[in-house]
């Protein structure tokens, strides 16, 4: 069976393009089965010529298109143009953290033929094994499917609880070095998968619900290293980037996996983690096996809003300890913030500011709260009405404007506060940084991320600096 991914990427803030670690995982399931995948990346503006052709050349019996909340209203106009012009010769479906926290989709969606909730390793393997050979598909565990007017519901497979049984990604199915040149030379690994909370903003406090079995499960670090080592043989590349949502979790793991990298790779790595997992002991171990940065989510200043309405328990002492302790051990510093969050106001998110001020991070990123369908959030939302149920199909780059209606904080002040948030922090501290991350985060930040793409590396080492 052929199978086509769908990777839509379209009007995302940045210049880098992206590797999806679920679709690399899908194909290389499926070619190690025996059956051929090909991809059609969508970046940049909305456009379909491109998948069309790859469609033509490519004659796929599968359509399999990942769906994040953001790209859906993207998603239903190719849905609808293949299903124009090849009709029933292309079964459509769809993945992802929408579809699976969302699948109401299905029946809403016209042309689509199905939709796979939660992990899709061994479902997508199992429809293209039954399409192939013609068997009924209306009975596969963690897929639906719209048949005939019907729709056939059917329960979730557990978990896949050894991830280590998986092949390694197929990243050959991306044009990796690309990504890789487009990322700072950096290479993206993830030791492994689920987070173990539940933020209500996040898909995860959803998704760890879809399934039994474990939520959080770790691949060995002997499989991690393998892994790394077969990419950065293959492919020209300066520095990791271990994106798991906590890569720091359990103590034991990260202290082995220092060892054994330093002396099996060696090249510099930066990774995400929570603040209160960090100690003076593990992040030594971690500057001596080469870690550069350590990113960490701050998200919301304020105590009592941070606990209440995001689910995030961890005090600013213990952040701004987190941080202390970062910058003495050697190694960089980088916050998540977000602003325009249900029921946050003008001085509740200056208390954002206020933080960042204090732990001064080596870099920041700074979003606008987008409510996914699915989410504690999202359901907030709707309840207050803050939003209409169906907002997808508002046309704007994703995390940088807001579809929320607060009398309490509105647009103007959201984009506002999103706009001036890295120059707050960094003013009277570094006015490199301020003024860098100002352009950056003005109205005309994408246009100049595009023109200075070519000295971007330059820019971004003058920014962290």
């Amino acid at each position: 069976m052929k199978v086509l991914f769908v990777y839509p990427d379209i009007n995302v803030k940045g210049g880098a393009l992206s590797y999806h670690f679920g679709i690399g995982s899908l194909s290389a399931v499926l070619k190690k089965a025996g059956h051929e995948a090909a991809l059609q990346y969508l970046y940049g503006s909305y456009d379909i010529k491109p998948l069309l052709e790859k469609v033509e050349q490519f004659e796929p019996g599968i359509l399999a298109i990942t769906a994040v909340s953001f790209q859906y209203k993207y998603i239903k106009k190719i849905i609808a143009e293949i299903k124009r012009i090849y009709g029933s010769k292309i079964f459509i479906i769809c993945g992802g953290p929408h579809i699976s926290l969302a699948p109401w989709e299905l029946e809403k969606t016209e042309g689509l033929d199905a939709i796979c909730i939660g992990e899709g390793e061994y479902p997508l393997l199992e429809l293209a094994d039954k399409l192939q050979s013609g068997n009924d598909i209306t009975n596969i565990e963690n897929i639906w499917v719209k048949k005939d007017g019907k729709i056939y519901q059917n329960p979730n497979r557990s978990l896949i609880s050894d991830i280590d049984s998986l092949p390694f990604g197929d990243r050959e199915l991306f044009n990796y070095q690309e990504i890789v040149n487009s990322d700072y030379d950096r290479a993206i690994f993830m030791c492994s998968r689920g987070c173990p909370y539940s933020c209500t903003y996040c898909c995860n406090s959803g998704l760890r619900d879809l399934q039994k079995g474990k939520y959080v499960r770790f691949r060995s670090i002997e499989n991690v290293i393998a892994e790394i080592k077969e990419v950065i043989s293959n492919y020209h590349v300066k520095y990791i980037y271990l994106n798991d949502d906590v890569f720091t979790e359990n103590r034991e793991y990260v202290s082995k996996f220092c060892t054994i990298y330093k002396e099996e790779i060696g090249y510099p790595f930066e990774l995400n983690t929570r603040v209160e997992h960090l100690t003076c002991d593990m992040l030594q171990s971690l500057r001596d096996a080469g870690c550069y940065r350590v990113a960490m989510g701050i998200e919301q200043g304020d105590e009592k809003f941070r606990r209440e309405i995001l689910n995030r328990r961890m005090s600013n002492e213990k952040i701004e300890k987190a941080f202390e302790l970062t910058k003495k051990a050697g190694i960089r510093t980088k916050s998540f913030n977000i602003v325009g969050f249900p029921f946050e106001t003008y001085d509740i998110h200056m208390e954002t500011v206020k933080i960042n001020r204090k732990v001064q991070p080596s870099s920041l990123v700074v979003y606008v709260f987008e409510p996914y369908p699915g989410t504690p959030l999202y359901d907030m939302c709707i309840k207050n009405h803050f939003i209409e149920e169906d907002m997808q199909d508002i046309d704007f780059i994703s995390r940088t404007d807001t579809t929320l209606n607060m009398p309490d904080f509105t647009r103007k002040q959201i984009l506002k506060c999103y706009r001036n948030f890295a120059w707050r922090v960094y003013r009277g501290k570094s006015y490199k940084k301020a003024l860098l991350h100002k352009i950056y985060y003005s109205k005309y930040g994408e246009l100049l991320i595009r023109l200075l793409s070519p000295f971007k590396k330059i820019v971004r080492k003058f920014a962290m600096d």
